[in-house]
């Protein structure tokens, strides 16, 4: 996950499970998930490529089911 720049709000969503957190970023148009450890400790699993940045698609958000 990119965390250079300036401080941009990042939609988060988290799966009913409490399992996978899903974090957007709107600007690159990736989402990456991270496995939630039970001490919450975050573990990156992957990264979602191909989205349209919001500066071009206008869409913006995210959901977890």
């Amino acid at each position: 996950m990119d965390n250079s720049g300036p401080a941009l709000h990042r939609p988060l969503a988290v799966t009913k499970d409490e399992k996978i957190l899903y974090v957007q970023n709107a600007t690159s148009g990736t989402v990456d998930g991270f496995r939630i450890g039970r001490n919450g400790a975050l573990t990156e699993v992957g990264t979602t490529t191909g989205l349209p940045p919001v500066a071009e698609s206008g869409m913006e958000g995210i959901a977890a089911v």
